[in-house]
């Protein structure tokens, strides 16, 4: 997807892979710059279930969105449209979903993709994820990580599609220029750690490159699952002294090279 800049410089790239061991991809993503909206949704259920249900859910959002309708609300709606259309209890889908107001931002989630931000000094995980492991990590059970590689990371205990109403977990914050907003589904985190994601964000030169190495180091470690990112960024307006053809990503990256 190509990236737009828009008023509130604010910049972006979304991509998503099969991965390796599967041969269709269940992943959506939503970019809609124009209503400030970013979502990945990772459907559940098999090849034509899961599909269905992460698009479904992805397009009912922006729907509701474009409607007036704030996120929290417009994630019942997505959540609705799912349910009306499963056939059984198999359909189902994670959500992740940013809705920026200028630089302002909300967040919610359901399931286990993530959001992270990223700044020059680390990477902060924004959402917990609604899953088994994440449970007994909060129950003291289990150690995060072990987490990494438990046979029972997959099992989620909240998706759209399961049942109305639906509790989502929500975040708040700004992004700051020299920031990035980082949203993916489990198959970027279940193959690379924290630390390999940061890395890849510090030496990146633009964000298109940032998704594609994000994406190919996944399936460099094994792409068992479908892999999808969108990362968001923000810089401060060009300096008038600056040259026009600088590109932009330069600017942005620029603090995270520091």
């Amino acid at each position: 997807m190509q990236p737009t800049l828009s008023d509130s410089l604010l910049d972006y790239a979304g991509q998503s892979s099969p991965g390796r061991r599967r041969s269709h991809n269940e992943d959506a993503l939503l970019c809609a710059p124009e209503l400030g909206l970013w979502a990945i949704a990772d459907g559940m259920g098999g090849h034509q279930c899961g599909e269905v249900a992460s698009s479904l859910a992805l397009s009912a959002l922006q729907q509701a969105m474009e409607d007036g309708d704030p996120l929290q609300t417009a994630v019942q709606h997505a959540n609705q449209a799912v349910l009306d259309a499963a056939v059984d209890d198999g359909m189902g889908t994670t959500l992740v979903a940013a809705h920026f107001k200028g630089a302002d931002f909300e967040l919610t989630w359901v399931g286990d993709s993530r959001a992270y931000l990223v700044t020059s000094n680390g990477i902060e995980q924004l959402t917990r994820d609604h899953s088994w492991v994440q449970m007994m990590i909060d129950a003291g059970e289990l150690k995060p990580a072990e987490a990494q590689g438990h046979a029972w990371r997959n099992i989620i205990l909240r998706c759209l599609g399961r049942e109305a109403p639906l509790e989502v977990g929500a975040h708040s914050g700004t992004l700051k220029p020299g920031e990035l907003l980082l949203l993916c589904s489990d198959g970027l985190t279940n193959e690379l750690t924290d630390a390999q994601i940061h890395a890849s964000c510090t030496f990146a030169d633009t964000l298109e490159n940032l998704v594609e190495q994000l994406i190919d180091q996944a399936n460099e470690h094994g792409g068992r699952d479908n892999i999808s990112c969108i990362v968001i960024g923000r810089t401060a307006p060009l300096p008038a002294a600056e040259s026009r053809g600088r590109r932009f990503i330069n600017m942005l990256l620029k603090p995270l090279k520091s």
